[in-house]
């Protein structure tokens, strides 16, 4: 996505010298922040709206080909750099995603020859000089594994001409601005196995940080790809912290977005992300659901939960996530007495100071049971769990034991499915069943294989084993679902375009090591038959409409 906006100060400069004074020093702390559009021609008003809801940091742009119309020539003027003087002098620090791209260069595709980038690079050491203190970060780029990410040459060789452009500006820019930081990658989703090819180019060299946007339909798992994320960065000899600098999705409620945010937040602060951007402040033509605030500027249900984000959790530093061996039970630390808590159906009790809170930030009564709704609990040292109702959750615990994942032949030989790392999110899948593509949001068969999801017994229990299936795709003639025990099948029905939503519960006795397996497979055509699902196992029936 993009940016804009413009206000109050005087001088009309045409240099890159002057340095704003007066920030907030944030260097040391967690930063919640959310992209602003200023650049693109937002109200500056709106400056003073974002600070009012707790906003210190913005992400907005400075485009290179509004600066510097002339070769080495840069117009710092107030009427297009207003929105970087207003927030730097509300106190607010500022990320800066730059697309490299200029008429004066390169035909105005993505900057790629060494001239190019050279400009580029020193059009950022301008930003640098002018902004020190107020500007703490440059994304390269912005989505470049999308189609208009990068143009041109560049476009056909990314990993080497990203890395030579990142270290054009990282060896132009960092000897006199150690403490700005200079973010490479910048994908759309979080793109793992186009980011490995970065830093098999060597761009872990050249950047301070790796910017990515998981946008997604539930929270759940993203912690996930970030350690592979992270686990990427150690094979190939660098560390650099993760910065998401975009996030959100569409919401079909206003009210929705609460849950989401926080989960979000605490997800990926448990998984040591210390940066972390909303998209974005008010609503757009075009995405008029993801605003904190509606276009005129009026406070929507997300903002209230940015607010009680920013000024009680994020004082706090990092979430930490409390490992309770159930990969269903959501549960992070923030600071000594304040606990960010969701998940499957269990007791919960709390200390008797315990004041209990929802996701916007608003007090609520006592909470007694665990549920899929994020709650926050404060002044309580310690938080104590009940058994847990249900067994396994396909949802919460993907891709964890007690489930596994596998491709089905006609014979009836599994194929395990193992994380694929590519250009968009990290699914699970296998290089023989190219096809086949597994997440938390959709699963289906692929050609003649069927896809099929294995929760298998660690102890004796009664249990009910429950589906919800949702078809996703518009064409296409459905699936043949399946629930078997140990390979006797116990369910079957048709889940297509005609049926719709299909759920179904189904008493089952186990024994330790037993399988209860959900097959999809597929019917005369295949194709177009990717489904939403959910699969549970439970000691009592359980509702799963939510696919």
């Amino acid at each position: 996505m993009k940016f804009w906006r413009a206000i109050l100060f005087l001088t009309l400069i045409v240099s890159a010298s002057a340095q704003v004074p007066g920030v907030k020093a944030q260097n040391n702390q967690t930063r919640i922040g959310v992209t602003t559009h200023f650049s693109q021609g937002w109200s500056i008003s709106l400056i003073d709206r974002a600070t009012s809801i707790g906003v210190g940091t913005i992400r907005d742009s400075l485009h290179w080909p509004d600066i510097e119309k002339s070769p080495g020539v840069y117009d710092f003027s107030v009427k297009k750099t207003q929105h970087i003087t207003s927030a730097c002098a509300a106190g607010m620090t500022v990320l800066l995603g730059i697309e490299p791209r200029n008429p004066l260069y390169d035909s105005k595709l993505t900057a790629h020859s060494p001239g190019a980038q050279s400009a580029f690079a020193n059009y950022i050491k301008a930003i640098a000089d002018r902004y020190s203190g107020c500007v703490v970060a440059i994304e390269v780029g912005n989505e470049i594994n999308g189609r208009g990410g990068m143009t041109g040459p560049a476009a056909t060789a990314r990993a080497a001409s990203h890395t030579a452009l990142l270290k054009a500006v990282f060896q132009r820019v960092k000897p006199s601005h150690p403490d700005i930081a200079i973010l490479g990658g910048s994908t759309n989703a979080i793109g793992t196995g186009f980011l490995k090819s970065l830093f098999a180019a060597g761009a872990l060299d050249f950047m301070d940080g790796v910017a990515i946007h998981p946008y997604r339909k539930e929270p759940e798992a993203v912690d996930w790809e970030i350690g592979r994320l992270s686990d990427a960065m150690k094979e190939a000899g660098k560390v650099r912290p993760i910065w998401v600098t975009e996030f959100s999705r569409d919401f079909v409620q206003p009210a929705d977005a609460p849950a989401f945010f926080l989960k979000m937040l605490s997800l990926m602060q448990g998984a040591g992300v210390k940066d972390i951007y909303w998209y974005a402040l008010i609503d757009q033509t075009w995405f008029p659901t993801m605003g904190l605030l509606t276009l005129k500027g009026d406070e929507k249900p997300g903002a209230r939960a940015f607010t009680y984000a920013a000024n009680h959790l994020a004082p706090q530093g990092l979430a930490r996530r409390i490992d309770h061996a159930d990969p269903s039970l959501f549960h992070f630390r923030y600071g000594p007495t304040t606990h960010v808590i969701w998940g499957t159906r269990r007791p919960i009790s709390a200390g008797p100071n315990a004041r209990f809170r929802n996701a916007e930030g608003s007090i609520i009564s006592t909470i007694n049971e665990v549920s899929e709704t994020p709650v926050i609990v404060e002044s309580s040292p310690n938080v104590q769990f009940g058994p847990a109702e249900i067994l396994a959750d396909s949802q919460f615990g993907f891709p964890s034991a007690p489930f596994s994942w596998f491709a089905l032949n006609k014979s009836g030989a599994l194929v395990p499915l193992t994380p694929i790392d590519w250009k968009w999110t990290t699914y699970l899948g296998n290089k023989t069943v190219p096809q086949m593509i597994v997440n938390p949001a959709g699963i289906g068969p692929a050609g003649q294989y069927s896809s099929l999801v294995r929760y298998t017994a660690d102890r004796p229990v009664a249990a009910i084993a429950s589906i919800c299936l949702l078809p996703l795709g518009k064409f296409g003639d459905g699936v043949t679902a399946a629930i078997q025990h140990n390979g006797k099948r116990i369910w079957s029905g048709t889940v297509g375009i005609l049926s719709g939503k299909r759920v179904a519960h189904v008493p089952v006795r186990l024994q330790t090591g037993d399988n209860v397996d959900l097959i999809l497979r597929p019917n005369a055509n295949a194709g177009g038959d990717r489904m939403g699902y959910r699969f549970r196992v439970s000691l009592s029936a359980v509702d799963v409409a939510d696919c």
